[in-house]
Parts: C-alpha cells; structure tokens; sequence
C-alpha cells in the first residue's frame, strides 16, 4: 500500500478546486444572488434546500443538515472512501498526489491496466463463436440476457493454454503472473490462469477490474475459480457486484449478500439489483464495515443445509463488532438444493422479494442458534446458554444495541443484568453518552467563533503575546482549538476549516455559525476581533475567580484559600502591568 498522503496537500487540493465545478458537474445548481442552489442530493424534497456558497467553498442543507467542502460532497454523493474522494479531486485539479516516505511499497498500478485489458479480451472472445464454444449457449439457458452481460462484463476464456498469454504479450510474463492472470507451475512453465470458463470481472467501487471469477460450462471441478490475492485484489475485502449495485442505484436502502456469482447475475437479471457476493471465502469484519458504508440493512442469503448455516454463523460473528444501532443485519435461508438463481426464476421477483422481508434478524437468529438443543427449562442449560452467548456480546460496540442483546440474554437465561457483569467483569449498562453538541459557549465567543469562520486569517492578527495567553489560559474552549487549526495547520479558508470539525461534537455549531456571515467586514472586522479576544480572556478570568470563590463556600481551608488569593494576585499584577 502507498503511504499517506499529506495533510497540507489536501488542504492545498480541497482549495484549488472549486466547489461550484465539482457540485455543477454532478447536480444542477441555479445561482440565487451570491450563492448557488439545487434540489438536495441527499434527502427528498420539492422546494430546493441544498445550497453552494462559491466564495466560502462549502455547501449546506438547510433541510437535512448535509454540509462540508468538495471533499465531503464526493464522499457522501459517489460513496467513495476518503482516498478515492482525494484521489478523483486530484484528477480534476491536474495534478499528482504526493505521498509521505513509508515502508510500505506502491501498487503497481500497471496492473490495473493488464487487468483491463484481460477484462477486453474475455469480453471480445465471449462475442467470437468460433471460440466461444457453447457459452453464450450455456448462458441462454441460465436466463442471462445479453444487456445484463454486458453490464456485469461477463466473457470467456478459451480453452487454449496461451490465449490470453499472447493476447497480452506485450507485457512480460512475470506482470501477468502478478495479476493472477497466468500460472507459474513447479517445472517454471507459464499458462493462462482461466481456461474454457465463463469470467465474470470483480471490480471495485471505483470500477476498476482487480480480479476474476471463471465458472466451468459444466460439472468439472472446481466449479468456480477464483484470481488468486494480488496487490490491487484481496478477497476478504472485495464484494463482487458491490460496483454494479450501486451504479444502478443512487440509494442502496438494502444490500443482499448471496454465495456466487449466478446468484448476482440472475437476481439483476430478474429486477433485483442491490446484491453481492463474497469470492470463494467467508464473509469477513472487512466484507460488513464496507457493505454498512452503503446501507443501513443487510441481508445474507445462505443455504439451508448444514454448510449454509455454519456459513451464516461466522458472517454473525464476523458482523457483531460493527453492528450497532441504526445497522440491521438479517438472515434469509433458502431450501435445500435451491440456491436465489434459482429461486428467483422459478418464483419471480415478488415471491423473492417477500422472503426477503421475512428474514430473521440478527438477534433472533442469534438466539435461536445458540439455544439450540438446550432445555431452558434448566437451570445448567441456562447457564450454558449465558456462557456461549456472552463472548460474542461483549463483541458488540457499546451501545443502545448491546444493551438490548444483553437484556434479551438476561430474560432468555432467566439471570439478572447485574450477575451477568459479575460473570464477566464487564459493565453492560449505558454509559452516559458522549455530548453529540458542542459545550454551550458565550455571546462572545460564539462572535469570536464566526469571525474565525468566516475569515480565518484575522487570526494572524493577533500578537505573540495574545495567542499564548489564550493557548495558555483558554486552552480546553473551541475558540483556542479554532485558532489552533488555522495558525498550526493552516486552515485559512472557510471550506477546510469547517472541513476540519467533520464528525466532533463541534460540527453543527460550526455549521449553524457559517451560514450567516458577521455584519462587519475588512478592517472593522480585524479591530473587532482583537478586542473580542481580549475580553474573552477577561470573561474567561472572571469566570474562573467565580468558580474559585464558590469553592471557598465548600472548603475554605488555607490550601484553598491560598489558591484563591494567589489568582486573584496574579490578575491584579496583570492589570497595572497594562496600565503602566
């Protein structure tokens, strides 16, 4: 994996590139005096809400809340990770991205160019009848449409041993055996990977081909094979049709997990395109923390048989660290010798769609497995039962979620919350919940705040003295973190800075503060700033010898006393100094 990449460049990126150019090119905005505004991209309404301010480059819904720079709208609109967000910012500015020396090598990214061109060549034989053989047949018979193959990339390998070998000659052999595409066998022969099977490309969610899945025409073993890990493909982290979901949908309010690549296939094919598969393996911790990026509700789809449901209890144990409230996991299961290609084309899209509604939540599913031949009306098989469902509970985040599992255990075991954190040593009760709103701030302060907001240079404005008396005596108030952010990081434009606070408490106060701009303007701004500073300090001061004195009225012992007179002393010193 490359190293990081730069702070000050992504400051430098997310000022470069206009805001207006990034929003206007993804959604249509109409400008309205100063600002720019549409139809919110991220909740229903009629009357547009969502609006662009092109001086301040950033955006805020007044209906939903949405705000941030370019960088957040990528993330948010496309459901890009933080990189890939940075990563296409940096292709609209023209420029590269530079990283930070690390230990970590690049990604070859001439792979991703061999990958694409394998994904050509399957494509152009697939079309070729005289090498394709019987598998557009193959794929007749299965339902598969030639629009839905053409979506989803699917094509063939023939059956030669070198055919992509010569396809791709123009690259050496080893680059190819580094994509996956050929094999290297012990006696140093090479030969192409996938031979007389039906490809099916994983791309991830930028669309880029990083691997393979080839399906044999008929009953030879093994019946799927799969391209081997590489450097730009690791199975436990890729979801075949992740990419395709969600380019035929702009809202993903479900995603299904199904096991193979037919089942994707065919359910798109009959009307149901929000599903995925995992490649050949479990579904792992990674697989749920980016399907839960997308949606909010997930349903695995499994076989009823003995394998489905071994498979469905590590997906659940696998989900529980990332599975809290406002995250629904679920369980559909599938009679035996039935798969959801099947299924669908024998039932139809509302007979699927129904047992998709019926499906078992995580929690029930939980329960019943971890119960299952045990007599609850004993007492050691409630025991047993406490014993086998607690290390995978206390897996769970903390939270509203685990809270309820726990009491759902307690009531299934017949065993008090409180016994239940003896057992364990662990308590599951809620904890008081970390203030989602910034700490109440004064009238001045939230004057100084906008101030920063709106011009964030006037904080160069303050002398040397100034800023370490604030940092030294102001250090815990947003005011202190604000001009911290500007003068050490260099955060000196409205976007960044508001950027900065994403996710913190913080936010929203920054978010209401931004959009209405102070009164004054130029120099009155700057003189009004410095003098509010100063009397925040004071404030900050008097606010202080209040608290000090009402500790007396608790304790007024001479250490007390002491501290108390001491400040006082102190302020006193410091007021004649400036008189002088």
């Amino acid at each position: 994996m490359p190293g990081r990449i730069p702070q000050s460049f992504i400051n430098d990126l997310i000022e470069r590139v206009d805001i207006v150019e990034v929003i206007d090119s993804r959604i249509s905005l109409k400008r309205t005096g100063k600002n720019l505004q549409a139809l919110c991209p991220f909740h229903e309404e009629k009357t547009p809400s969502f609006s662009v301010n092109p001086e301040k480059q950033f955006y805020y819904c007044f209906g939903c809340g949405a705000t941030g720079t370019s960088l957040r709208f990528l993330m948010e609109y496309e459901r890009l990770e933080f990189v890939e967000a940075i990563e296409t910012l940096a292709r609209i500015a023209g420029v590269e991205i530079p990283r930070e020396a690390g230990v970590q090598k690049q990604v070859d990214t001439d792979l991703y160019e061999i990958l694409s061109l394998a994904d050509h060549y399957y494509r152009s034989v697939i079309r070729d009848h005289g090498l394709s053989g019987n598998a557009v047949e193959y794929l007749k018979e299965r339902g598969v449409t030639g629009v839905i193959a053409r979506d989803f990339g699917i094509g063939f390998a023939p059956a030669a041993w070198d055919g992509l070998k010569s396809a791709l000659a123009q690259f050496p052999e080893n680059k190819l055996v580094d994509a996956g595409l050929l094999v290297r066998n012990d006696a140093g022969r090479v030969y192409d990977r996938f031979r007389e099977r039906i490809t099916f490309p994983i791309r991830d969610t930028r669309g880029r081909v990083v691997g393979f899945g080839g399906r044999v025409l008929g009953d030879e073993k093994p019946k799927y094979l799969n391209s081997p890990e590489t450097e730009v493909f690791q199975k436990s982290r890729e979801l075949y049709g992740l990419f395709e979901a969600r380019r035929a949908l702009r809202e993903l309010p479900r995603l299904l997990v199904v096991e193979g690549y037919m089942d994707v296939v065919a359910l798109a094919q009959h009307g149901v395109p929000n599903v995925v598969a995992t490649l050949g393996t479990a579904s792992s911790q990674a697989h749920f923390e980016k399907l839960f990026r997308y949606t909010r509700e997930v349903v695995c789809c499994f076989d009823g048989d003995s394998a489905g449901r071994t498979a469905a209890w590590k997906a659940l144990s696998s989900a529980f660290p990332v599975l809290h409230e406002g995250r629904q996991l679920r369980f559909m299961f599938v009679a035996e010798g039935d798969d959801p290609d099947t299924l669908i084309r024998s039932e139809g899209e509302a007979k699927f769609n129904q047992l998709v509604e019926a499906s078992v939540s995580a929690g029930d599913y939980f329960f019943k497995e971890i119960g299952s031949g045990l007599d609850l009306s004993s007492m050691d098989a409630r025991a047993r039962l406490a014993d086998a469902a607690l290390p995978l509970i206390e897996k769970l985040p903390d939270g509203l979620y685990r809270r309820m599992m726990v009491e759902r255990l307690s009531q299934e075991a017949k065993i008090s919350i409180a016994a239940i954190e003896k057992r364990v040593g662990i308590s599951f009760r809620a904890r008081p919940s970390q203030s989602t709103t910034a700490p109440p701030e004064s009238k001045i302060a939230r004057k100084l705040m906008s101030y920063l907001l709106h011009e964030p240079t006037i904080a160069k404005d303050l002398s040397q003295e100034t800023r370490d008396e604030l940092f030294a005596s102001v250090n815990d108030t947003l005011v202190a973190e604000m001009l911290r952010r500007v003068l050490e990081k260099n955060l000196t434009d409205t976007g960044t800075l508001l950027a900065s606070f994403v996710g913190e408490p913080a936010h929203q106060l920054m978010v209401e503060l931004a959009s209405t701009p102070p009164s004054l303007v130029g120099t009155a701004l700057e003189n009004e700033f410095v003098d509010g500073v100063h009397r925040f300090l004071e404030e900050r001061t008097r606010d202080a010898h209040r608290a000090l004195a009402r500790g007396l009225q608790e304790d007024d012992s001479s250490e007390r006393l002491a501290v108390y007179w001491k400040a006082r002393s102190e302020t006193d010193s410091g007021n004649v100094s400036e008189a002088t």
